[in-house]
């Protein structure tokens, strides 16, 4: 099939691949536009465009597609079979919905309908899912409300990060995925309407929601969201002025009774953190402001005087 692929991330770029080293034709593709970021304001490609550029696709970055004439000229032009979205972050128009013989498929990070919107991942864990996996959608002008045309479940580890999450949706893509576009061109796919009684929302993941706050979560809600916001986000707290992501953690018995927030060393250089209702935190990794990240004994050799005077970890709003 001749298809226009539309995405921006890594899992996008994952998606992408398995298109190029297919028989299908990958004849453009949409991404977000560059951006400036970090030390510099360094412009940054998307992996998708890094991807397509390797492989001389031509490569579309509008940043809008509303009444936007001209891509829709070309892709009128280049007169895709398909389009297969992945994560792009532009609401598609009715316009470009339309366009393709065989419609817009979206590869959404959840089983539809739980979980619609922009963080599919991250709310999965942060909920403590048991289940989570792939849907491939029929696109309507809705947000993520088309036709379920594929559901590919996984279950969820108790240690699942989004990282290691996200891999294994890739490899149910990677098993699925091909054979799929195939029964959509011999038109072997069966399109069933979502039950939107039982849908709810991933909405994007804020600034604000990834800090730590000790004296108003429960123990299980912070192991839950440091596994979910590890890499891309990192849930953070602050040790005096100096901010800290905790980067990976474990929930433990507690050596001595501490107070939400409060630090014990023990003698075996282990981290813990206090919780509410008695809780506690293992943490295992940690990464200081201007700092690479460190296991917790290094952490503590390298902030002991900070740790004695200050005692705790704490929140912006104890600030």
């Amino acid at each position: 099939m001749k298809i226009v692929f539309a995405g921006t991330p890594t899992f996008s770029a994952f998606h992408l691949d398995l298109l190029i080293k297919s028989e299908n034709e990958v004849a453009a593709v949409l991404t977000q536009p560059d951006r400036k970021s970090g030390r510099g304001n360094k412009i940054n490609v998307s992996p998708v465009k890094a991807l397509a550029q390797e492989n001389q696709i031509l490569v579309l970055q509008p940043k809008s597609l509303k009444n936007n004439t001209d891509v829709i000229d070309q892709l009128k032009d280049i007169e895709p079979e398909l389009i297969l979205v992945v994560a792009y972050g532009l609401i598609l128009p009715k316009e470009f919905i339309n366009l393709p013989k065989f419609g817009c498929i979206n590869v959404h990070a959840s089983l539809l309908p739980r979980w619609r919107g922009a963080a599919p991942i991250e709310r999965t864990l942060i909920e403590g899912d048991a289940e989570g996996g792939v849907t491939y959608m029929k696109m309507n002008e809705g947000l993520d409300t088309g036709p379920i045309m594929k559901l590919l479940p996984c279950s969820i580890e108790s240690e699942e990060n989004s990282e290691s999450l996200e891999k294994k949706y890739q490899n149910l893509s990677e098993k699925n995925l091909l054979k799929f576009l195939e029964d959509i061109s011999s038109k072997k796919v069966a399109e069933i309407p979502q039950d939107s009684s039982k849908a709810n929302y991933a909405e994007k993941i804020e600034r604000q929601e990834t800090e730590i706050l000790w004296e108003f979560e429960s123990a299980e809600l912070i192991e839950r969201k440091i596994r979910a916001l590890f890499p891309k986000y990192g849930s953070f707290t602050f040790l005096g002025n100096k901010r800290v992501k905790i980067l990976n953690s474990s929930l433990e018995v507690a050596p001595k009774e501490l107070s939400p927030g409060k630090i014990y060393t023990s003698s075996e250089d282990h981290l813990y953190v206090g919780c509410l209702d008695r809780k506690c935190l293992r943490v295992q990794r940690l990464q200081i402001e201007g700092k690479l990240p460190v296991g917790a004994k290094d952490f503590i050799k390298g902030n002991k005087e900070k740790i004695v005077q200050v005692k705790k970890f704490s929140s912006y709003l104890e600030k």
